[in-house]
């Protein structure tokens, strides 16, 4: 196995043991939360409806697309598995929704087949983010839009989170991301940018100094902060 693969597999460790740790306690309304805002976002872009066809990359234990309307829903994640031999997330999901285990960088859909891709809080747990994004790209409709949310750095805190990773701080991320990182990936992948949304560094770095938490306050001392970055992305000009 390659640096690269097993870094992959680490990733995927710690998001397995992460999950079953809480799956007993775990209260999954979050996933209704995000929806809410999916669709507050995307008022103006792009309507869901009954004819809409969604996929979800990186579903977890049951998905944003379990609060969404549509078609054809379907959810693919590495661990799917796992996540559908826990009681608990199999009562909370909706029985329309076909959930399958794979991995983003090898999606089995035909070409440009949904409306709506998510991928939320997925890309930086991706074995190979380039690839995946690109896969995205080729399953979406001429018309589809892939809605990407994921956390950034600037590039002192990529810096600081290369040191980091050199020493395992953190097992469940191999990938890190500047906002500029994210656009030559969208470029290469032919996805472009419809809009994008931030909180701001300022402002998280603030929130992480007073939040009370060691975790938090090393992140702002360390100047490491990250920002809750939402990219809506279409299809470029000339892309199938």
């Amino acid at each position: 196995m390659s640096d690269h693969a097993d870094r992959w597999a680490i990733a995927q460790e710690y998001e397995h043991a992460w999950w079953r740790k809480r799956a007993a306690q775990l209260n999954l309304d979050f996933y209704r939360e995000y929806a809410e805002e999916l669709l507050e976002l995307l008022d103006g872009i792009k309507r869901l409806d009954q004819r809409t066809a969604i996929l979800e990359i990186g579903s977890g234990a049951a998905g944003i697309l379990t609060h969404l309307s549509g078609a054809v829903r379907c959810a693919v994640d590495p661990l799917e598995d796992f996540y559908r031999s826990v009681p608990e997330f199999r009562s909370y999901r909706d029985s329309s929704v076909t959930y399958a285990a794979a991995k983003a960088e090898s999606l089995l859909f035909a070409d440009a087949q949904f409306d709506l891709v998510i991928c939320d809080n997925v890309l930086d747990h991706c074995d190979q983010p380039e690839t995946a994004l690109a896969e995205m790209a080729r399953v979406m409709k001429p018309d589809g839009i892939l809605y990407l949310r994921l956390v950034t750095y600037h590039v002192w805190g990529r810096l600081v989170r290369a040191v980091l990773e050199r020493l395992r701080v953190d097992r469940g991320h191999p990938h890190t991301f500047t906002k500029s990182d994210c656009l030559g990936l969208f470029v290469r992948s032919g996805l472009g940018t419809v809009t994008m949304r931030n909180v701001g560094f300022a402002r998280r770095w603030l929130r992480d100094l007073t939040a009370l938490q060691l975790k938090r306050m090393a992140k702002a001392v360390l100047f490491a902060t990250q920002d809750k970055t939402l990219y809506i992305l279409e299809k470029q000009r000339g892309e199938r």
